[in-house]
């Protein structure tokens, strides 16, 4: 047909026109544009005949399903026949006057309203064929030729949309490559921005962090510095010293309990004696022993006499040789525990001195400090965090780049086939050529 061989013939001349062998890729949307606006001319161009044919058909289809709804009835027709007639004459120009309102051609004759025209009016035509072909076996009974005019009127719509289809399927597929092509375009605009900004904050992060790290350094070398000064020394000094003192104090503990433990069992036999009536203690030595039974380093001296006392009285009711060797036991305290308790008061003496000097030892500066240094880690530990984050962000942001790369090449390869596309680094701003 005249119209393909036209229409390929300003395809041609068109690449001519707009072929290139090389282009930015900031240009590339106006290019795409530029493109498609010619399709779009080209097709409104060499489809202009065919919707004035349309016009007309539908104005012709419009008369006669007029002439159709007008008619009046000639012949000798059953009576129910003619009313089987008019009820689906009725139906039939109803169809028709909806076709004939959803397919009016559009003001906007771009490639896409083309195509969406010519998908609605297709449709509505073989539903207005569909629902009116019943209708039309017994409209032709009694109004033949004015439904023969109607049925010819709707017959004439289909070479046009035929030959009309057969234009939008033609440039269909490059119109359809440019619009991928946008998308990608768009696509990649998107992704180099976010490109340059997680570079840009990336950057930031690893400023941030080799400030951090300089500031840890300088926190943990005055650290350093500090437990090397003469405070930190006096501390650590008065720790050992403290230390001494508490194993000191231990011993003298030790020592002091060694005189009570052996007499311990029978210490509790007395109290149960004393318990049961058998044996009866004064009030004094009763607690007196109970204290020697829980905590012998703070029994009073005068209370092993007493003791020695219990011991000797016949009314206990103990083996003799048991007594005996409790009575050395006592008198061998007797003899040490008041030197021994005397040492123990000095050493506890000693040691509560040096625990309160400690105490009140100024350690404000070693917990500052520390302190900061070990908050600086943290926010470096977290950051050094953030900025593997942010490189894994970044491998999958470029990987998604060249993907979409391929994918516009590709498109663009249907186009152009020699195209060229220096694509800009998201950093550096130089350009990278792709092909």
């Amino acid at each position: 047909m005249k119209w393909i061989k036209k229409l390929f013939g300003k395809k041609e001349s068109s690449d001519v026109e707009l072929g290139l062998k090389e282009i930015n890729f900031e240009d590339l949307p106006a290019w795409l544009d530029t493109r498609s606006q010619k399709i779009s001319f080209r097709v409104e161009k060499d489809v202009s005949g065919l919707l004035r044919e349309l016009d007309a058909s539908l104005l012709a289809l419009k008369e006669s399903n007029s002439r159709l709804a007008d008619a009046k009835v000639e012949g000798d027709f059953d009576v129910r026949v003619v009313k089987r007639a008019k009820s689906n004459r009725e139906n039939v120009t109803k169809q028709v006057t909806m076709l004939i309102d959803k397919i009016r051609v559009k003001e906007n004759r771009d490639f896409r309203a083309l195509e969406s025209f010519y998908g609605t009016a297709t449709q509505s035509l073989n539903a207005c064929l569909e629902h009116m072909n019943q209708s039309f076996r017994y409209t032709r009974g009694v109004f033949s030729e004015e439904s023969k005019d109607v049925s010819d009127s709707l017959a004439s719509l289909g070479p046009i949309f035929n030959e009309l289809g057969e234009v939008i399927q033609v440039n269909k597929k490059e119109m359809d490559t440019i619009e991928a092509a946008h998308s990608d375009t768009n696509k990649i605009q998107e992704l180099l921005a976010s490109i340059a900004a997680e570079e840009l904050e990336f950057e930031s992060k690893n400023r941030r962090i080799q400030a951090l790290k300089a500031e840890t350094s300088e926190a943990s070398q005055a650290l350093e510095d500090f437990r090397k000064g003469p405070v930190w020394q006096s501390l650590q000094n008065l720790q050992a010293e403290s230390i001494a003192a508490r194993e000191k104090l231990r011993k003298a503990e030790t020592g002091l309990s060694s005189l009570v433990l052996p007499l311990s069992g029978h210490l509790s036999r007395i109290k149960k004696l004393h318990e049961s009536g058998r044996y009866t203690l004064k009030p004094e030595v009763k607690k007196q022993l109970d204290i020697c039974l829980e905590a012998p380093i703070h029994v009073n001296p005068s209370f092993f006499p007493e003791l020695q006392k219990i011991f000797e009285d016949n009314a206990l009711d103990m083996q003799a040789q048991k007594k005996e060797k409790a009575l050395l036991q006592v008198k061998t305290a007797i003899s040490n525990f008041p030197e021994r308790k005397k040492e123990y008061l000095e050493v506890l003496k000693e040691f509560e001195a040096k625990k309160a000097e400690l105490e009140s030892s100024d350690t404000g500066k070693l917990v500052e400090l520390e302190h900061k240094e070990a908050e600086l880690l943290s926010r470096t530990r977290s950051l050094e965090e953030d900025i593997m984050d942010s490189e894994k962000k970044l491998a999958a942001l470029r990987e998604e780049l060249e993907h979409q790369k391929k994918k516009l090449l590709s498109s663009l390869s249907l186009i152009n086939s020699d195209l060229h596309v220096n694509f800009p680094s998201p950093v550096s701003g130089e350009r990278h050529e792709f092909s």
